[in-house]
């Protein structure tokens, strides 16, 4: 494990830096505390099992190791998949396409605020052009299901930015999406429905 008295030297020589008589730091103490820090990431990069440390954090510190302290260096953030209010619905829609094979399907999930599943859907679509297509034959899929069930005040999500700006008319709506989007309008407001983006991996 890393010494305790390493990271109270570093934090130390910070300090006295920071705070020696009110004065500017020399450019040597500065060095030696940027040194002392290297040398700090270089030991846990070293010491802790590599293999315990997730991917992206080995891969900055191994860099930092290394030396290349100037590449940028992606830190990961944790996205959640989080649940509607009390007492409202919400479901996660997502469409594919597969360019080479034209193969095309999209689904969705009903969820309670306690994360429990309430119902489920699968589809296989076929003569599409794209995956905006999919995501929005998915949306309108998703909200006839709730439609037929009764659910009302619903929170859908999707993971097509694209999409949700050619709902909220941020962006123009493709020839031949105008149909699918009518009849998402349409149900949108039967519903009272609020269609939201969410991250593709919260969309899993």
């Amino acid at each position: 494990m890393v010494s305790l008295a390493r990271l109270r030297l570093v934090r130390g020589r910070r300090s006295r830096i920071r705070h020696e008589q009110g004065q500017i730091p020399r450019a040597r103490h500065v060095c030696q505390a940027c040194h002392q820090q290297n040398l700090f990431i270089r030991a846990i990069s070293t010491t802790f099992k590599l293999h315990n440390i997730p991917q992206p954090w080995l891969t900055a510190l191994l860099q930092i190791r290394n030396g290349n302290q100037n590449l940028k260096i992606n830190i990961p953030t944790v996205v959640k998949w989080l649940t509607p209010p009390k007492g409202r619905l919400k479901q996660n829609v997502d469409g594919a396409f597969k360019m080479t094979s034209g193969e095309a399907g999209g689904g969705g999930i009903l969820c309670d605020h306690k994360g429990n599943m309430c119902c489920a859907f699968a589809k296989t679509y076929h003569g599409l052009n794209s995956s905006l297509t999919a995501e929005a034959l998915a949306l309108r899929d998703g909200l006839s299901i709730c439609c037929s069930r009764g659910v009302s005040d619903v929170l859908v999500e999707t993971d097509s930015l694209n999409l949700l700006q050619i709902v909220t008319r941020q962006l123009c709506c493709p020839w031949e999406l105008v149909c699918i989007l009518q009849d998402v309008a349409v149900k949108t407001m039967n519903l009272k429905a609020e269609i939201i983006h969410g991250p593709r991996e919260a969309n899993k």
